[in-house]
């Protein structure tokens, strides 16, 4: 039987112990919190052995008064988190090391109101302040899972009726039948509803999570235990469990590293099991191949770092939510330089002929020297970038904001100066901006269903194509054809004239406008329910595959396409000639995001934080590292056998390529 492609998180109908213990393996911030102290912000000068050169915008230019969404980040330590917690002199807390906290929105995350069960009377259910005195049925819930042997039956006798009744409407009479004669535990038990949390008390939930984690980390102290309890006691289990559905909030988001950074305090050995090496714990499941750690080098900033560091030079570069773009050397990771803006920088950087181009949430598009960070000129853009630049033809192509609409301009890649500026009403979204190929530059409209190519030297309108909706991905340009995904139409569309070549419609809803995937004359087209392989000369569909929705878009490389489902809960492998099923692996529960295949190897990343690498031929998998926090959008990169990527825990990591 081969290996599951991500541990295989298994769920009871008490989905919230597992998501916890989940959380703890899901954020890359605790492998540095047990073991390093944290630089000061905003710059991680005690990272490099250099002295940083620190760039600043030149002045003259505006920068917005307005303060940013999110706050620097602020070094606190567990202790400062989780007020409530023990100040036992002899608690694990005392000792453990300063960490950097997550940047928040101002918003502090809210703990919700509990809800009793259908029918039952008012002091069935907490008001996330239970005293723990039985009352509501804990102890005798503590004394069944101090017994051995224990199964999930003698659990479910000590609710009451009330409670009984209500998960029994939650889970269904044949599947709490089934597991009810299981011994207790998590493994092996399929995901259920979080809303059945809401027919046990708080106390309840919490009594199960704390027998749950003392099983699966034996040897820990009565102070360990006690430390854990009070840290369960300042959560609410629905707002722990909801925190680890698939679109949490950032104050969720925080609330989960808050946890598992507690978790840490409160056992600091923890950390050196989440460093990317064996664990030696049940949470992981026993069949993953995980590698010993394969970091080359961590370097920690002052903030979030969402999106994926550029590589070029043997420098690397990444932009953090603390408003500084970091260069480092792509070898040690040392600080070469960095360069403050006015806020966060959300973009992947372009580096082109020695120049790194990339925005900020200040509104400016920046331009420096790649190898000192000298400002060579910045662009005031009318609103945030979080796009990747396009250069082509001496000039920066980007959308911008202004007085009289949304437009398209092209910028002197060298100085700065607008070269043109097309009165197009272009789409202005972090996921797509104008791409340049050949002597055009093509513009996904404002306007339903408008596609432009714009002459690249003049701006141009060169031609206009109206497709059936609005535009949402980035063409693909091969041949003097231009193939474009829109909703569930696949376009050919003439290069020099946009005329319609031909069109196909799947008729599939809802529909992803991933960028059209052209290999080898195939268009592979992926819109709800499977994934088409269609002539790209004709549009002829060649094969089929029911995949369910795609989490992202698929990938081809050396003959096998490669696909993630979020919505089947897989990653498969076909054969792009004849569409047949190479293998299949289940994810676990996992969303997997941003696949990159190469070198005979197959990379992604869940919504977990969990950067992963499988065997291209069968979907085994060689390497794991819980890099911490998700994303959207893509956060790692692949280059000259290093893995290099970027988590909300504030730091930017290189890894061996497995």
């Amino acid at each position: 039987m081969k290996m599951p492609f991500l541990p295989q998180w298994k769920f009871s109908s008490f989905r919230v112990a597992c998501l916890v213990l989940v959380s703890v393996f899901s954020l890359t911030a605790l492998a540095a919190c047990g073991s390093e102290a944290a630089p000061e912000a905003p710059l991680a000068a005690a990272n490099s052995s250099n002295t940083p050169t620190t760039s600043t915008p030149a002045t003259g230019t505006d920068v917005p008064a307005e303060p940013a969404i999110l706050d620097p980040v602020p070094l606190v330590t567990p202790a400062d988190t989780m007020s409530t917690m023990t100040s036992d002199p002899a608690s694990p807390l005392e000792t453990a090391a300063t960490v950097p906290v997550m940047p928040i929105v101002r918003a502090s995350p809210t703990q919700a109101p509990r809800m009793a069960p259908t029918g039952s009377p008012e002091t069935a259910a907490s008001d996330g302040n239970d005293e723990g005195d039985g009352s509501d049925g804990s102890a005798a819930l503590e004394e069944v899972l101090a017994q051995p042997d224990t199964t999930w039956g003698d659990v479910f006798n000590t609710f009451s009726e009330e409670e009984q009744s209500c998960i029994r409407g939650e889970v269904g009479d044949e599947r709490l039948d089934s597991i009810l004669g299981q011994p207790y535990g998590l493994q092996g038990l399929e995901n259920e509803s979080v809303s059945v949390l809401e027919c046990i008390s708080d106390e309840q939930a919490r009594t199960i999570l704390l027998a749950d984690m003392s099983s699966r980390f034996p040897g820990l102290t009565e102070d360990q235990k006690i430390c854990l309890g009070d840290l369960l006691g300042t959560m609410s289990p629905v707002d722990l469990a909801s925190a680890m559905g698939p679109e949490p909030t950032q104050e969720q988001a925080f609330l989960m590293l808050s946890f598992s950074l507690g978790m840490v305090a409160c056992v600091p050995q923890l950390a050196e099991n989440m460093s990317g090496g064996p664990t030696g714990v049940d949470g992981i499941s026993g069949d993953t191949v995980i590698q010993s750690d394969t970091r080359l080098w961590t370097f920690t900033t002052g903030g979030w770092v969402v999106t994926a560091p550029a590589v070029a030079e043997g420098m690397v570069y990444a932009g953090s939510d603390d408003y500084s773009l970091y260069a480092l050397n792509a070898q040690t990771g040392n600080l070469v330089w960095s360069h403050a803006t006015g806020d966060v920088i959300r973009s992947t950087p372009t580096i082109v002929d020695g120049k790194v181009y990339f925005g900020s949430n200040d509104n400016h598009l920046y331009a420096l020297d790649a190898a000192t960070g000298e400002l060579l000129w910045r662009f005031d853009t009318g609103g945030w970038v979080q796009y990747s630049t396009q250069v082509g033809h001496g000039a920066v192509y980007l959308p911008v904001q202004g007085d009289a609409g949304q437009k398209v301009v092209a910028l002197d890649a060298a100085t700065g100066e607008t070269k043109w500026a097309a009165d197009v009403a272009a789409r202005i979204d972090p996921t797509y901006t104008p791409s340049v190929s050949g002597n055009h530059v093509y513009v996904a409209g404002a306007t339903y269903g408008a596609f432009y190519a714009l002459d690249a030297a003049t701006g141009d309108v060169a031609w206009r194509a109206d497709v059936g909706s609005y535009v949402e991905s980035n063409p693909t340009v091969l041949d003097g054809v231009v193939y474009l995904t829109v909703v569930n139409h696949a376009y050919a569309l003439n290069e020099m004239t946009g005329e319609i070549i031909w069109s196909v419609s799947t008729e599939e809803f809802p529909a992803r406008d991933f960028p059209a995937v052209v290999v080898d004359g195939v268009y592979y087209l992926a819109p709800s329910n499977n994934v088409y392989a269609l002539n790209d000369a004709t549009g002829e569909e060649l094969w089929s595959y029911e995949s369910f929705m795609l989490s992202t878009a698929p990938v081809v490389a050396e003959g096998v396409l490669y696909g993630a489902s979020g919505d089947g809960g897989f990653v498969f492998a076909l054969d792009v000639a004849t569409g047949q099923e190479l293998w299949k692996e289940s994810t676990g529960g996992q969303v997997i995001q941003s696949l990159t295949a190469m070198d005979g190897l197959l990379f992604g990343e869940s919504d977990s934080g969990t950067l992963i690498a499988a065997d291209g031929e069968s979907g085994e998998p060689v390497w794991a590292f819980e890099k911490g926090g998700f994303s959207d959008v893509r956060g790692y990169t692949v280059k000259d056998g290093v893995v290099y990527s970027a988590g909300p825990n504030n730091s930017v990591y290189a890894h061996t390529a497995p």
